[in-house]
């Protein structure tokens, strides 16, 4: 494809371009990926400025620069100049990769909690069904045998669209993608066609960027009023921000729930130590609902799952044997059997609200078995995020567990004792925890004094297997750790 024709089939507007047109052979944001014939785009990132490195992608063979309409295009004739830059990437990334997102079922999910477990179980779902599926997430990207990291929750539009085309090209039907409000605000998914999206709930996250509760929610919302009128909105009706979200939506809408009144509501809910079932009664078609997944939330997550197959055209049946054949997702309230007849349990919970929906699963986990067991709950707060939930982790953490250890998650830049400073400011006066900054040596403690019947609740990094301190990522698993200390869990 030339850059002439990339332009013009971009539904964004530029500047003339007065370089020599050329046949495009790819695109780049980071100027040390730039290859000769590559256009680059110099986006302005949360920490650092593209434009800084329009001298390095000329050096490195940019045949042109998308830069942003304030600046000096006299400099070079390769510059065009655009209103939006990432905008434009977004736009001409669909155009370069052949609109991939037409050509494959695309389901977006959005929300604080929830996503990656509702995202893998709809993929299950599809794939049990015949319908190969896709999957973009926080933990990884999987399309047939095909299976590889994750950097973003949801990437950047150049290697988004690229992921989405080999996809397509490699027979899948479908992709289940996590969207975050980032990614919705940077314009990271413009341009994409969602023949789904779903939004699961909306607690405090990510307000270091927002700037407050009513921002995050707008960055959400931005999903649902770019859906065409033949696609689908589902959202939970539980959720105070969840009719609301779908107001201006649109695409036909679809609810569910488990309290309030929706298109789908549960019936017989039984959560036990070994799972969730429940009944589901959708058009006259009734089937039990039987997983190995556990706590309210997962009821939340299935369901969500199970609305989105049945707005696909998957049937019920087909839905309930799928469902009951899922595992659960690595760092997602995963249960390990200690010696002793206490369960460690590692689950990512970051924020304050899937703080509180772990620990409240964990009680109820615990009163199921009836050993008059403990909530242990060790837990930290990431360093330069979001600074207001660290008070009300803290005061959830005593409040709802018999003993919590606050120690670090990821600090970052910041020092680790000042977040713990903020943590324990939440406290209120509880005396029912203490503190090692060590995660290593917390999760130690947290096994050394369980006993029968106990859980001792691992919480933050989940899937995670680095903990980054000043910049350095350095290797480090919850998981690991419960393997490493589980024969200190004395009979």
């Amino acid at each position: 494809m030339n850059f002439s024709e990339l332009m013009k089939k971009s539904s964004e507007s530029f500047t003339d371009f007065n370089g020599e047109d050329f046949v495009i052979s790819g695109l780049a944001y980071d100027s040390r990926k730039v290859k000769p014939g590559f256009v680059f785009f110099a986006i302005k990132g949360l920490k650092d400025d593209g434009s800084r490195y329009i001298d390095d992608a000329f050096k490195n063979g940019a045949s042109a620069v998308v830069v942003e309409a304030n600046g000096d295009l006299k400099s070079d004739a390769r510059l065009i100049a655009t209103s939006n830059v990432r905008r434009a990437m977004s736009s001409m990334s669909g155009v370069f990769y052949g609109d991939p997102s037409s050509r494959i079922g695309l389901i977006g999910i959005t929300g604080t909690n929830g996503k990656t477990t509702t995202a893998s179980l709809t993929r299950s779902i599809f794939e049990y069904a015949g319908l190969p599926c896709g999957l973009i997430g926080t933990i990884n990207y999987e399309y047939g045998s095909v299976k590889g990291g994750a950097s973003l929750t949801t990437p950047d539009s150049v290697e988004l669209n690229m992921l989405l085309a080999e996809m397509a090209e490699s027979g899948m039907k479908y992709c289940a993608m996590e969207v975050s409000s980032i990614a919705l605000v940077m314009e990271r998914v413009y341009g994409l066609k969602f023949c789904t999206a779903l939004f699961t709930n909306l607690t405090s996250e990510h307000l270091d960027f927002h700037g407050d509760m009513e921002e995050y929610y707008k960055a959400k919302k931005i999903l649902f009023e770019g859906l065409a009128k033949d696609s689908c909105a589902i959202s939970n009706t539980d959720d105070e921000y969840g009719r609301m979200i779908l107001e201006s939506t649109n695409a036909k809408r679809f609810f569910y729930s488990v309290e309030n009144v929706s298109d789908l509501k549960p019936e017989n809910v039984n959560i036990s130590v070994t799972g969730i079932n429940f009944d589901i009664n959708f058009n006259g078609d009734k089937q039990r609902i039987s997983s190995g997944l556990t706590g309210r939330f997962n009821v939340y997550n299935i369901l969500a799952s199970v609305s989105i197959a049945l707005n696909n055209g998957i049937d019920l049946k087909t839905i309930s044997e799928a469902v009951r054949n899922f595992g659960a997702v690595r760092g997602r309230f995963n249960r390990i059997n200690l010696p002793n007849g206490a369960a460690a349990v590692v689950d990512y919970s970051h924020t304050s609200d899937s703080l509180r929906n772990a620990i409240e699963a964990a009680r109820d986990l615990v009163e199921l078995e009836k050993k008059n067991g403990r909530v242990i709950t060790i837990f930290g707060c990431g360093g330069n995020k979001d600074r207001t939930k660290r008070p009300v982790m803290g005061r959830f953490a005593v409040k709802l567990s018999d003993h919590a250890i606050i120690t670090s998650d990821n600090p970052r830049y910041e020092d680790p004792y000042l977040i713990i400073d903020e943590i324990v400011s939440g406290t209120n006066g509880n005396k029912n925890f203490e503190i090692i900054e060590d995660r290593e040596q917390a999760i130690r403690k947290g096994i050394e004094i369980s006993r029968n019947g106990d859980i001792v609740l691992i919480c933050g990094k989940g899937h995670e297997d680095y903990q980054e301190v000043k910049g350095v990522k350095k290797h480090f698993d919850d998981i690991e750790m419960v393997s490493k200390y589980s024969e200190l869990a004395a009979k």
